[in-house]
């Protein structure tokens, strides 16, 4: 089993809470400004299918995740989501979207695999699972579709009646009649008639009963109008899309419910960035080649010692781009007469000729092991290899589309585990180019595609000043010998340049970490001795200035950030003292009292009602003047009666109920609530006290009626004792607020952000320069204006913070991340807006509140106010209000 990295799990967060809100609410736009509003700081329009066949309730969102990012292990686990928590349903059909037959057969094979991670994953989402392809869908029994989740691997192309395939998914099939027997009334309308006029028994329509749900796996070939009237054909629940590359425009342009960064990829070691980039003029096409050869020997030569410290083979594997198809065999035979290369160790991938491994041979350490792939054009579709590190580019004029795919390769990191050696840990590109900026910009286009940000790639692609990429070393560093450095003068000129060059004279070693002007850069080159030496400082420094100008950066000289100077920033987190040792403060000793579940009260809120549940359509039957049977689809005049009330109501009508004993419902409710605090005890009996409760308020005497009704009445068991929850929870919190509590600041137990990963989901786009953010002058996840373009007071307290003398340096704490500092609160973790280090080496946090959510802020400024007071006089808290950032000034007067 793949356990789900942090930013996995926040993704899945964002779409059970999209979920849960939809089916509670029936409103798919209301639920996604709910969830956007959390993840992007200001809720997102949300765009209802417009297509033909489709209806407008029906949910459609995207879940936007990079190359490298598991979007298909995302997917198994997000079908179990929409089952039980969108659906409310014990199984569901699932329609499993893929761009081509070959992705098709890698994904069906995959999640076949009782062995794989994928099926394991889908497993644990879904319960039992049936996994086939079209072809075998047409012999689909009602007894497999009854008794598991089935899903349903295929290409959009599968389900338009040109294709050949799909005309059968449209065709009378007999081993369909099963599933139309005792059909509900109210469906018969919806379902496609045969030439009798009554419901003919195939495939689309077992899909149309069933209601199934949708997964967009990359497939961009179902955005068009035509694939999205295709689906309605289907009658989806929802579509939920996994895409690097969200639509824009067009008929359903993508609902982007939650995006994840490069950042919060390389924090969780699923990448190799950043992408270290060299290029060399045409005329020096074969030092380039032999450059890229000797860098790919120099990461084997670490990955052998990776393996002898960790016991992880990795085999680097160069990707060779020629000029074209018939250059490839002749590229072979140089590189196996003129540099030395097995020729059994390098492969072909161009059209027929496909020589690329597949993924077991790939893993395997027996020789000849495969180190070199020549292309030209792209990879064979859906081949995947970790081992890719380095691309090496000998074609003038490249496709954006070849170079997009074929970056992609190089960017998985094996094992998503990071190498003790950083250089495993980077991606490389050498290209053929008298232009540096035209291949950043060409590099940067295909990580866009590939589903980074424009901003992103400031921080992803590093371009390597010309010369033998040197292992070990900062790309923008300058070796030099030592001797040909002036220590003296060095020591004066380094100090004048404030912190934007870093040298370490005895290993002759310059570094470079921002641009520099051309009085910056005499002082620089006055270092050193001889013309060679001033010229590659020069270069480097030009390199530094171009790579910043090639992302959209002005090129000129700026102070380095605090982050970049290694500057520690440290600060004490808020404990718990027991037996003399400190454990950070967590919601763990809020329930660390016993209480029993038991004995609370386990009456559900008064607006649950399990005889009331969803309407929506109804159907009306009727025989025609031939006898022929004549339905028609009505609506019910009843309230809510909508897209996800009629779900609902026809999930409750298939499914079979079967004999329900108070003790099975008791059971299925303890197995579907999670109480990992609570013996199973404790909660069993509760959950019959709850199940009594409701049917002697109700006069219910059979449990069945309950278990009609178990999702709804699941989650309003899991509110009731949430509120039991809460409520312990609470009077722990204030016991622990008390003077004589244990809780306490050690400097032992701190947070320091020079060794943390700073993984924003978004960055700053404004026009403001910030100064001082510890981070550089982009401050993640912080916004300019809010909806009503007016300035969002957030960022006016962040200027206000970066224009105060006495703070030193400023960060901006990003919500939900492991890497931010946090408080416990009695009901979650809080995590304060501002995170600063004073002059006199204090710690100031800051909260901004405003005035409409300064009432509900109490338990923050409660706990914030004790992190301050336990620190011995090393933390100042404050939270500010409606635009009064002078209180901020008075905190930290004291």
């Amino acid at each position: 089993m793949i356990t789900l990295k942090d930013y996995q799990t926040r993704v899945l967060d964002s779409l059970r809470e999209y979920f849960q809100l939809v089916a509670k609410t029936g409103e798919p736009a209301a639920a996604f400004r709910t969830v956007t509003a959390r993840t992007f700081q200001q809720p997102m329009p949300y765009v209802p299918v417009s297509v033909a066949g489709l209806e407008s309730g029906m949910p459609y969102v995207c879940l936007r995740v990079p190359t490298g990012g598991g979007k298909t292990l995302l997917a198994c686990h997000a079908a179990g989501l929409a089952t039980r928590d969108f659906k409310h349903a014990e199984r569901s059909v699932v329609l499993w979207l893929v761009p081509s037959n070959t992705i098709l057969n890698q994904t069906a094979d995959a999640l076949r695999d009782p062995r794989h991670p994928y099926r394991r994953a889908l497993e644990l989402a879904c319960g039992t699972v049936e996994v086939m392809t079209i072809d075998e869908a047409l012999r689909l029994s009602r007894a497999a579709v009854d008794g598991a989740t089935v899903v349903i691997v295929a290409t959009i192309q599968a389900f338009r009646v040109e294709d050949t395939t799909g005309r059968k998914v449209y065709e009378q099939n007999g081993a369909f009649a099963e599933h139309l027997l005792n059909v509900p009334a109210d469906r018969l309308a919806g379902l496609l008639p045969g030439a009798d006029g009554k419901p003919k028994p195939s495939l689309v329509n077992m899909l149309r009963l069933r209601r199934p749900i949708v997964i967009v796996d990359e497939a961009h070939n179902a955005r068009s109008e035509l694939s999205f009237a295709t689906l309605g054909n289907v009658m989806p629940a929802c579509i939920v899309e996994f895409t690097a590359t969200p639509a824009r425009k067009g008929p359903a342009p993508s609902n982007v419910l939650h995006h994840v960064s490069a950042a919060e990829l390389k924090a969780a070691n699923m990448v190799k960035l950043p992408l270290r980039v060299v290029t060399r003029h045409p005329s020096q096409r074969d030092q380039l080649l032999a450059e890229a050869i000797t860098l790919r020997a120099d990461l084997e030569k670490l990955a052998v010692a990776e393996a002898q410290a960790t016991g992880e083979y990795v085999r680097p594997i160069l990707l060779i781009q020629a000029e074209r198809v018939d250059a490839c065999e002749p590229l072979r035979e140089r590189l196996v007469r003129d540099f030395g290369l097995v020729k059994e160790q390098v492969r072909i991938s161009v059209g027929s000729l496909d020589e690329l491994p597949g993924a077991e041979e790939i893993k395997s350490a027996k020789e000849p092991a495969v180190r070199v792939i020549i292309t030209v054009q792209k990879l064979r579709e859906g081949w995947d290899c970790p081992f890719a590190y380095v691309l090496c580019s000998l074609k003038e004029t490249r496709s954006a589309t070849a170079i997009e795919q074929i970056v992609g390769r190089i960017l998985r990191l094996p094992q998503a585990r990071a190498k003790r050696h950083p250089d495993l840990n980077c991606a490389y590109a050498l290209s053929i180019s008298d232009s540096l900026p035209e291949v950043l910009n060409e590099l940067r286009e295909a990580l866009e595609s590939n589903g980074f940000t424009a901003a992103e790639a400031e921080r992803i692609i590093l371009p390597v000043p010309q010369g033998v990429l040197p292992l070990g070393l900062q790309p923008k560093t300058v070796t030099l010998a030592p001797s040909e450095i002036d220590e003296v003068v060095a020591q004066v000129q380094v100090a004048a340049l404030v912190g934007k060059v870093k040298m370490d004279v005895a290993k002759g070693e310059i570094t470079v970490l921002v641009p520099l002007d051309d009085e910056e850069t005499q002082k620089l080159t006055s270092c050193v001795s001889s013309p060679e030496a001033k010229a590659k400082i020069t270069a480097a420094v030009e390199m530094v200035r171009e790579s910043e100008k090639a992302f959209g950066g002005s090129g000129l000289t700026r102070i380095p950030s605090p982050y970049e100077l290694q500057l520690d920033f440290v600060v004490p987190l808020l404990c718990v003292r027991e037996d003399g040792a400190f454990y950070e403060f967590e919601s763990t000793f809020l329930l660390e009292h016993p209480w029993r579940l038991s004995a609370k009260d386990a009456s559900l809120s008064e607006g649950y009602n399990p005889l009331a549940r969803p309407t929506g359509k109804a159907g009306k039957l009727d025989v025609g003047a031939k006898g022929e049977v004549l339905a028609e689809v009505v609506k019910e005049d009843a309230p809510g009666g909508d897209f996800v009330a009629t779900l609902h109501q026809q999930v409750i009508a298939l499914g079979s109920t079967g004999d329900w004993p108070l003790e099975f419902l008791v059971a299925w409710l303890d197995r579907n609530i999670d109480h990992q605090d609570i013996p199973v005890g404790e909660s069993a009996e509760f959950l019959r006290k709850v199940v009594r409760g409701l049917m002697a308020k109700f006069e219910i005497t059979d449990t069945g009626v309950l278990a009609l009704d178990r999702f709804r009445l699941r989650d309003e068991v899991v509110a009731c004792i949430q509120k039991h929850r809460d409520g312990e929870r609470m009077t722990a919190f204030q016991a622990l607020l008390l003077p004589e509590s244990s809780l306490a600041v050690s400097e032992t137990f701190t947070l320091n952000f020079k060794t943390m990963g700073y993984e924003p989901g978004w960055v700053y786009e404004g026009g403001f320069q910030f100064k001082k953010h510890y981070f550089g002058p982009k401050p993640g996840e912080l916004r300019e204006k809010k909806a009503d373009g007016k300035l969002a007071e957030e960022f006016q307290c962040a200027q206000f913070l970066d224009n105060l003398p006495s703070v030193k340096f400023w960060a901006r704490n990003l919500s939900r991340k492991a890497s931010s500092f946090r408080l416990q609160t009695s009901k979650d973790w809080f995590y304060p807006d501002f995170v600063c280090q004073l002059n006199d080496g204090r710690v100031l946090v800051v909260e901004y509140k405003g005035a409409h959510l300064w009432a509900d802020a109490e338990e923050k400024r409660a706990v914030g106010g004790v992190w301050a007071s336990r620190s011995g006089g090393r933390c100042v808290f404050v939270m500010p209000t409606e635009g009064d950032f002078s209180t901020i000034e008075k905190a930290i007067a004291g």
